[in-house]
């Protein structure tokens, strides 16, 4: 293991830099203030042994595991007082920003804001803070767009929990996502002012808003319409709860969140165009360019959620290391810069549950897919067995790798998620690229348009359908009502020493995972 971690240098700064996250995080805000210092003192020091000395490696490391630690409780201080800001007690008028489409819920609309002015005694204040708001339902509020300016009376306030904060601390969420506040607008209490200067994510967030309802809407219907609009443009506002809660409960919710499967797809599509028309050893450099560029666009087209982002960050990484020399990085330095690069950008993504699970996912698919691929044979098989095995590899490993966060956030469990993967992933490997060439012959003005969104129209709700009788079947989910972070930790040492004794024959491998099994026991006996 010590053999393992000097491979990976990335991999410890990475842990220090997370670790300095999370010491902020429950330490907050009693280190805010005093982190800077450290970190400029460790910053100090560190360069005096780069200077004097490389003997010196073992203090060399220790203070560079220190710095970035220090450096992870800045960012994360800096970030957390940004989503912090004293409001009036009393109704003011405040001119905002909405940076994201507005969502319709049960009794309201809501859409997060950044409030640039409030109006406090006669005169325009600067805020710059962020903040959901919530407006009473009307049309209007439907069809407000990122860039859209609002003037709006109310009162701001400080996120607070509502009810039974046991089961969500709505405080805390609405922190995490870097609001400063909340309020809630009454239908004539705000209007809209004009358009502010848009910035190329607002731009692209307006097309796909365009393109849902102009292109996907009068093409589709019903549930395959919201289905597509996921997969294609990351747009979930047309998805029922009732559908969200058949694929999650059939163990394939997450296809219908953008992740690094679909990345991956567009990817492959992309390369092999690419390769067809540029041909030449010469034009590599503009392949790859391209490639780059059409990435980073769908991630800016589907809103850059952060597993969108990881695979996109990813994909460049690897193309720049390419670029540079033809030999292969090491999957597990990518990952690991990709996630240090993230979190040096957005510091509270650590504490997003997409990013959690994509990330995590990812990490349990590097480190124990080759090995269940190896132990069931299959590049010795035929090419159709062996893309099966492939995919049920690929499931069980990212299922192992996510399970705890998945019991720890959600309180369930899916239990058929080997069948239904083993069936939806082959079909959005074919789904995916026929909606492509479907864009490609509408924009294009192509009259093949319509019989094949015939056809895909037919797969979606095929697929749907299939989907309610597995997920009706019973004991299709595992209920837990309580599986805290202590548990979650227990879970992935089980894991981990079973990995090791499984795979490398580690020969303390069986008395640890005994071990870390029975803490996990206890861990979840102590909470119920």
């Amino acid at each position: 293991m010590e053999d393992s971690i000097q491979r990976y240098p990335l991999l410890r700064l990475l842990f220090c830099y997370t670790c300095g996250i999370g010491i902020a995080d429950v330490c907050y805000p009693y280190v805010h203030g005093y982190t800077w210092w450290c970190t400029w003192s460790a910053l100090l020091i560190l360069l005096i042994l780069l200077i004097t000395t490389w003997r010196r490696r073992i203090w060399f490391g220790i203070v560079a595991s220190i710095l970035f630690a220090l450096l992870g409780m800045c960012s994360y201080s800096q970030a957390r007082s940004y989503a912090e800001y004293h409001w009036s007690a009393d109704k003011e008028f405040y001119e905002a920003r909405v940076i994201s489409e507005p969502r319709a819920q049960r009794r309201s609309v809501g859409c997060k804001v950044e409030i640039t002015a409030m109006h406090d005694s006669s005169v325009w204040r600067s805020v710059e803070r962020q903040a959901l708001i919530y407006l009473e339902p009307c049309s209007e509020a439907n069809t407000l767009l990122p860039g859209d300016m609002l003037c709006f009376e109310g009162k701001v306030r400080t996120p607070q929990n509502f009810g039974d904060s046991l089961t969500f601390d709505y405080a805390r969420y609405v922190t995490m996502q870097g609001a400063a506040g909340t309020a809630y607008i009454p239908k004539k209490q705000w209007n809209k002012v004009g358009v502010a200067k848009l910035t190329l994510r607002e731009r692209m967030l307006r097309w796909r808003s365009r393109l849902l309802h102009t292109h996907l809407t009068p093409a589709f219907e019903g549930d395959a319409l919201g289905v597509l609009a996921a997969l294609t443009l990351g747009d979930k506002r047309v998805l029922t709860p009732e559908l969200r809660a058949t694929y999650s409960d059939a163990g394939v919710g997450h296809v219908l969140s953008l992740s690094g499967m679909h990345v991956g797809i567009i990817y492959g599509m992309l390369a092999l165009t690419l390769r067809v028309l540029f041909r030449r050893r010469s034009l590599r450099w503009l392949r790859e360019l391209l490639t780059a560029g059409v990435l980073w666009s769908f991630a800016l087209l589907v809103g850059m959620p952060a597993s969108v982002v990881r695979a996109v960050t990813m994909c460049t990484l690897y193309i720049g290391a390419r670029w540079i020399s033809d030999d292969n990085s090491s999957s597990l330095h990518v990952l690991s810069l990709t996630a240090l690069l993230m979190l040096l950008v957005r510091p509270l993504y650590l504490f997003d549950i997409g990013f959690q699970l994509s990330f995590v996912a990812m990490a349990a698919i590097l480190w124990i897919e080759p090995h269940l691929e190896t132990l069931f044979r299959r590049h010795s098989l035929h090419p159709i067995p062996s893309y099966l095995i492939g995919v049920l590899c690929m499931s069980l490993a990212a299922q192992l790798g996510t399970f705890p966060l998945v019991l720890h956030h959600f309180g369930a469990f899916p239990t058929y998620f080997l069948i239904t993967n083993l069936i939806v992933v082959p079909l959005l490997s074919a789904i995916l690229p026929l909606m492509i060439l479907w864009w490609t012959l509408l924009l294009t003005g192509i009259a093949w348009a319509h019989p094949l969104g015939t056809l895909i129209q037919n797969l979606v709700e095929w697929t749907n359908d299939l989907l309610q009788h597995i997920s009706a079947w019973p004991g299709a989910v595992l209920q837990v009502e309580e599986y805290g972070v202590c548990a979650v930790l227990f879970s992935y040492l089980t894991v981990l020493f079973a990995g090791l004794l499984a795979f490398k024959k580690w020969k303390r491998g069986a008395l640890l995972t005994l071990a870390s099994l029975l803490a996990l026991l206890l861990s979840l006996l102590f909470e119920l």
